[in-house]
């Protein structure tokens, strides 16, 4: 008995330690957030994302938490895998329509490694299971085999964005089922 409160205990200490702020939106959060600035180096990027429920109704005021690195693959401004503390990060609570928008920087890869550029997204919405996963591009060249393979799925750790282009930013619409 006494080992099994030590496990649950050490379980609950290593979550914590993965994810050090809250996973859940404040309750007044907006639907559209920046979070780079005008001034962030990088390309310029916006992510609409659509949550919708199991039968693809929107879900109104569901939560999302979204964090990535800057353009040089960064967390913070000295270290690439600080991602409990990334500097771009924020929470949004869904409009009426259950939609959401960030205003960003594209992400970069970490530095010296082949893991492709990505934006993480944790969702929930009362009585549906929470859904974690990663944006990725498909024009990005690291974005192959298994990731790519995952990524145009459902219901999977990726989601597989393919930018479109203006002058001024890129877009990324992706629809979230929980």
């Amino acid at each position: 008995m006494k080992m099994l409160v030590l496990h649950c205990v050490m379980a609950a200490v290593l979550v914590g330690a993965y994810q050090a702020r809250p996973r859940i939106a404040p309750e007044r959060a907006p639907s559209d957030l920046e979070i780079a600035a005008a001034k962030e180096p990088g390309p310029r990027l916006r992510v609409e994302l659509q949550i919708v429920g199991p039968d693809g109704k929107p879900i109104p005021r569901a939560s999302v938490y979204v964090y990535q690195t800057d353009a040089r693959g960064y967390y913070t401004p000295e270290d690439a895998r600080a991602d409990r503390n990334a500097r771009l990060h924020g929470w949004l609570r869904s409009d009426a329509e259950g939609r959401t928008l960030v205003r960003t920087v594209r992400p970069g890869s970490y530095p010296g490694t082949r893991n492709p550029e990505h934006v993480h997204f944790i969702v929930n919405a009362t009585g549906l299971a929470e859904r974690v996963f990663e944006i990725v591009f498909d024009d990005d060249p690291l974005v192959v085999g298994q990731v790519r393979d995952l990524a145009v799925g459902e219901a999977n750790g990726f989601m597989l964005c393919k930018p479109r282009r203006n002058a001024e930013v890129q877009l990324c619409r992706q629809v979230v089922r929980l």
